[in-house]
């Protein structure tokens, strides 16, 4: 390479920079005619560690032959000899360059493959928090609300019983100034009377003889004497000063002296359940092949048995246990064993039982319907409810579990709850439409809405962005609605009689089953993920288990 000249090429096999005269010869060069030059700008968009990849022996100087897979390690022929003599898995690097370009392709798509997994993790946590924060901001909005409230609660309080006691302050205030003034009044008068005797007594001594004076002096001495018998009765009884106190309640005391806090703020921390897709959850190394999805046109279900149902069912759902749970839309739990056996009854006297979703190994959350406003947990080993979780003035139809949050379908729209501290609600809405009767499934990263009033399903992301639409005349009055692992979606058609079976772009659709098969007005619908089993059950007398395959 001429030193004077800009490089214009990289020669990756010679480690060295080549100007345009030096590229031209390194062409035509038969010893180096395999060499592959780069041009200096691609060069300098490789990675540092691409860059700094030296294909010299920093021991020897010498250039790497070997691969030793017992230590990992490139040897050249020196290393061979001084580090590497009793190893027996000892390859030439040439075998190991000599793979052919859809190996080596191979190799990078798998390595890209799993960046891919990365990058969407990550985007996906990011949505994941970005939603949370918000739910944490409503949180916290409805913190302030109830701290308000209890402060006006307070207030309220502390200004009735102000009320109270300066009412009956001014009472006692008002009997004692009147009895004073009573007092007063009765003093003046006799006031009066002493100041008209004093006259008397003075006209007497000018202007009247020894006997009126002898005769007017008994008369006097009697109307003295009922004076200073009346006055004295006065100033014996009536003249004692009057103190007003106020002694407050004891409890006020206590209150004041060991209330130091209004309240305190706790944060308990709840395990998400968002789902990642990780490269090594799919495959053990790069090349092992991966488990593909069923092509949406071969998905076909076989019966495994039917089950007589009692009442009216509306909701469904199949316990990790293998036991079936329906709701009777009459304020009840159907339970069922893994065949389909009827176990027992659980009355939900709060709630009339419209739909279900699992949360944990023990509870699953009811809606009520059009009936009452609330939520139910309910522990269905005990037969217990665990919490009632009030929905304001807003009637519960379908509802799913996901992320630790419930997915409600009301009359006002899509709702989003979470209940990270006991008794208190977050509530989010995400969506106005009409919810009534209609019922949620939902999967990692979008929910999916059965709309009954409009015959639709509508597919929202959790930023409310509608994603796609499917309406089709086949399906009349859609109702329950389920996912499988690949998020194809199942659909009760009622008013059909039918399960349609849709894609998860919501594109494609086919008719998976129907009246000959026994459907008939299908409300309630779920698909087992673990065992691949999907549950369909009539509104009245008849539920199907399905093997999906």
């Amino acid at each position: 390479m001429d030193l004077s000249k800009p490089p214009d090429a990289f020669c990756p096999q010679c480690e060295d920079f080549l100007c345009g005269a030096c590229q031209n010869h390194h062409k035509v060069a038969k010893l180096l005619i395999s060499h592959q030059t780069i041009s200096i700008v691609e060069y300098m968009k490789l990675p540092t560690f691409i860059k700094n990849v030296n294909i010299k022996c920093a021991d020897h100087e010498n250039i790497f032959e070997f691969y030793c897979k017992t230590h990992d390690n490139l040897c050249c022929k020196q290393c061979l000899i001084t580090s590497h003599n009793d190893c027996n898995e000892i390859t030439l690097i040439e075998d190991l360059l000599s793979m052919s370009a859809l190996q080596k392709t191979s190799a990078l798509n798998d390595i890209e493959q799993i960046l891919k997994c990365l990058s969407t993790n990550i985007h996906t946590a990011i949505d994941d928090r970005k939603r949370h924060l918000d739910e944490i901001q409503q949180q916290k909005d409805n913190l302030l609300g109830k701290i308000k409230e209890k402060r006006e609660e307070i207030n309220n309080l502390l200004d009735l019983l102000e009320k109270s006691l300066l009412q009956e302050l001014s009472e006692v205030e008002k009997e004692s100034s009147q009895k004073m003034e009573m007092v007063i009044k009765e003093l003046e008068e006799r006031s009066s009377i002493i100041i008209q005797l004093q006259s008397d007594i003075a006209l007497m001594k000018c202007c009247t003889s020894n006997f009126q004076i002898f005769m007017g002096v008994r008369e006097m001495t009697e109307h003295v004497s009922s004076a200073e018998k009346h006055i004295k009765s006065i100033c014996k009884g009536s003249l004692n000063n009057v103190t007003i106190e106020c002694i407050f309640n004891d409890q006020l005391n206590t209150f004041i002296e060991n209330i130091n806090t209004l309240g305190k703020i706790e944060m308990t921390t709840i395990k998400s359940e968002i789902s990642f897709s990780w490269a090594d959850d799919k495959t053990a190394q790069l090349y092992t092949p991966r488990k593909k999805a069923r092509p949406f046109k071969d998905i076909q279900v076989e019966l495994v048995h039917r089950i007589n149902t009692r009442g009216h069912v509306t909701g469904c759902v199949i316990l990790p246990t293998g036991k079936i749970l329906l709701t009777d839309y009459n304020y009840s739990i159907l339970i069922y064993d893994k065949n389909g056996g009827f176990e027992t009854r659980i009355n939900v006297e709060s709630s009339h039982a419209f739909s279900l979703a699992v949360v944990d190994e023990t509870t699953v959350v009811i809606s009520a319907g059009g009936w009452e406003k609330n939520l139910v947990l309910l522990d269905f080993n005990s037969g217990n409810i665990i919490k009632e979780i009030p929905m304001m003035s807003d009637w519960c139809y379908g509802v799913s579990v996901q992320n630790g949050s419930y997915i409600v379908s009301t009359n006002i729209g899509i709702q989003i709850l979470s209940t990270p501290l006991e008794g208190v609600t977050n509530i989010m809405t995400l969506s106005g439409d009409n919810g009534n009767d209609s019922y949620i499934a939902s999967c990692q990263n979008c929910i999916i809405h059965s709309d009954y009033n409009s015959d639709s399903i509508t597919c929202l992301n959790f930023k409310c962005e509608l994603l796609w639409t499917y309406k089709d005349p086949t399906l009349r009055k859609p109702c329950g609605i389920t996912v499988d692992s690949d998020s194809n979606i199942y659909v009760a058609g009622s008013a059909s009689n039918n399960i349609v079976l849709i894609s998860p772009d919501g594109a494609n659709a086919k008719p998976l089953l129907d009246s000959s098969h026994g459907i008939l007005d299908p409300r309630a619908i779920y698909f087992d993920k673990k065992e691949n089993v999907l549950l369909v059950s009539n509104y009245q007398g008849s539920a199907f288990v399905y093997a999906v395959s």
